[in-house]
């Protein structure tokens, strides 16, 4: 892996074991089954959780260069904000020759609002990598159980083909034992193929997704990488209390907001001293060496910045807006995202009851009563549907449970530097 800027790993390191703590407080859990410690390097061909592939996209995704490249140039705003204003020099030639020599000097007020206002913009770059930081721990959840819905849902088309093309072989033996018309071969061939398209499907699904979730790692997974399979048919309770509190307190969009505030209050602050006139004290040397002190003041009769601190203080009432509109959404949002987890646990609870069991008993049953002659084979084929239909939605809410937790983490903010 090529190197990281000096920091990252620690930042990334400690968003990930904030995570953990808010994961504990919000869903019961010490850790996700699916977040088990990473290794230093995760083998080619071996099957990744989910710890580790966000280890990897924390690593090499890309747009964290970006962000260090913003933290650089704030503090070379820093250091032109510190910097000393050069002296200046002046000869004169005439009667005779003079030389003056001023030093320009900020009023040291003056100077420390401007220097303030600028050490800020590092503070903020750095929220704003953690807002990406939650971001695209919320984007590489989501990649990753797209990635394995797909693949099971790959395997589920196959196993479904595999049970029309059996079921196609039981319908061509009755059919040329003269026990079942040709139109039900005709329908079986139908159904084997709709469900060879279906595998086509899934498997270029599968392919696109494991694109995306590369790509969020900075293409550093390898070409054949595994995922460990994590989903769960009994998802934990959320606290829904405690996930407002926590997005309240610590969701790294509101804390940059809250930067952004800070920082306006300081260039209001500095926009009111801006006018606050300098010195320039120097000496005067004279011709015949004669030596004199000289002081210089601007005199502040016509400009005193009223335009500049106008356009900083309405700077900071829009901040000021943004931040309370952007915190009433956040409380949306999770109150969204809570209903929509609890939602979708219901869901997988139903299936809990017996559905899967039942679908598959009943397409066992049909079939043994059709290869007998004492069923029809639209009945063997509603069974089959029935039993496909079944898996499917189960996989469907598998997948459905998963993504509203990521959403609900992403809402808490969850993945900042926290």
């Amino acid at each position: 892996m090529r190197a990281q800027p000096a920091g990252h790993d620690s930042a990334a390191d400690r968003a990930m074991l904030g995570a953990r703590e808010t994961i504990r407080r919000v869903f019961g859990e010490t850790t996700r089954p699916d977040e088990r410690p990473a290794p230093a390097s995760s083998e080619a061909g071996t099957s990744l959780t989910l710890a580790e592939v966000l280890k990897v996209a924390n690593e090499r995704n890309p747009t964290f260069a970006e962000f260090e490249a913003g933290r650089e140039a704030a503090r070379a705003e820093v250091l032109q904000a510190r910097a000393y204003p050069n002296p200046e020099l002046e000869l004169s030639a005439g009667t005779g020759y003079g030389l003056e020599l001023r030093q320009p000097i900020e009023l040291p007020a003056k100077r420390r609002a401007r220097r303030a206002a600028a050490e800020i913009s590092e503070e903020i770059v750095r929220r704003e990598a953690e807002v990406f930081r939650a971001t695209l721990r919320a984007d590489v959840s989501r990649a990753f159980h797209t990635v394995l819905y797909y693949k099971r849902s790959a395997a589920l088309a196959v196993e479904t083909h595999r049970i029309a093309q059996e079921i196609e072989r039981v319908v061509a033996r009755r059919v040329e034992s003269g026990e079942a018309p040709e139109i039900d071969r005709i329908k079986a061939r139908v159904e084997t193929l709709r469900a060879a398209r279906a595998v086509q499907a899934h498997q270029r699904s599968l392919r696109v997704w494991r694109a995306v979730l590369n790509t969020l790692c900075g293409r550093a997974l390898a070409a054949n990488f595994d995922l460990a399979d994590s989903f769960r048919s009994t998802p934990p309770t959320a606290d829904s209390n405690k996930a407002r509190e926590i997005a309240l307190a610590q969701h790294p969009t509101l804390r940059r907001l809250g930067e952004v505030v800070r920082q306006k209050q300081l260039v209001v602050r500095r926009e009111q001293k801006a006018w606050y006139p300098d010195l320039t004290p120097g000496l005067n040397i004279g011709a015949d060496a004669s030596v004199g002190a000289l002081l210089g003041i601007e005199l502040p009769l016509w400009y005193r910045n009223r335009g500049g601190i106008a356009a900083a203080q309405a700077g900071l009432r829009r901040a000021e807006a943004e931040l309370a509109r952007t915190r009433q959404e956040i409380e949306r949002d999770v109150e969204t995202a809570v209903q929509a987890y609890e939602s979708a646990r219901e869901q997988l609870a139903a299936f809990d009851a017996g559905l899967r069991a039942g679908a598959a008993e009943s397409l066992r049953i049909e079939t043994s009563l059709y290869e007998q002659g004492e069923t029809e084979f639209l009945q063997l084929l509603d069974a089959r549907r029935t039993a496909q239909q079944t898996e499917t939605e189960f996989l469907q809410a598998l997948y459905d449970g998963t993504i509203a937790r990521a959403e609900l983490e992403r809402a808490i903010g969850i993945g900042g530097d926290e």
